[in-house]
């Protein structure tokens, strides 16, 4: 090959190099930015669902990673975060409240045989700070287990006494816990007291 065709071999070569460079520099700050925004209208998705629900939830999309390491520093910041986080914060903190303060003391009173392998049980349930509409109460024994839902309000500082039939092999195995959360329990069967 003669210097001429390889001077204008390695010309077009530079230009080509040149010409590309150029033309993804644009392409790849355009990305840039639409991630970020991405990730701006997504930020309240990720703060709702937690970080483990929201990588399963969008695990396909190619910015999750970059969004989650936004996310997570405390530098990044956009017009509406601080809105986002203080409601979240709040949110949090009323959940961990309920949990905390939607204990009640449940005791059996009595367990009296009627039939064979099976109880009428009569317990308590006292609510010392709030009130609740409809308790409900997980019931179990080693055979048998349901939940059990009054219609009776438990009342703040007062005690409601209820009446349960349960299948059990023996009264001392039967337990009894105020349930909260209905949705941990959808599976079980439900019945009235």
């Amino acid at each position: 090959m003669t210097n001429q065709k390889k001077n204008k071999l390695g010309a077009f070569v530079g230009i080509l190099a040149l010409m590309s460079s150029i033309s993804v520099l644009p392409f790849n700050s355009a990305d840039a930015a639409v991630d970020e925004n991405m990730c701006k209208s997504m930020y309240e998705k990720y703060k709702s669902l937690g970080e483990q629900k929201f990588r399963e939830k969008y695990k396909n999309k190619s910015y999750l990673n970059d969004c989650i390491k936004l996310y997570k520093n405390q530098n990044w910041y956009f017009v509406g975060k601080s809105k986002i986080d203080k409601h979240y914060e709040k949110l949090n903190s009323l959940m961990q409240n309920e949990v905390v303060e939607k204990k009640i003391d449940v005791k059996i009173l009595s367990s009296t045989p009627i039939g064979t392998d099976k109880y009428l049980v009569k317990f308590r349930a006292c609510a010392e700070k709030f009130q609740i509409q409809k308790p409900s109460f997980l019931i179990k024994s080693q055979i048998d287990q349901y939940l059990g839902t009054a219609s009776k309000v438990l009342q703040v500082g007062k005690c409601n006494d209820y009446h349960a039939k349960v299948k059990a092999r023996q009264a001392s195995n039967i337990q009894i816990d105020y349930v909260s959360d209905l949705s941990k329990y959808q599976n079980i069967k439900t019945k009235p007291l």
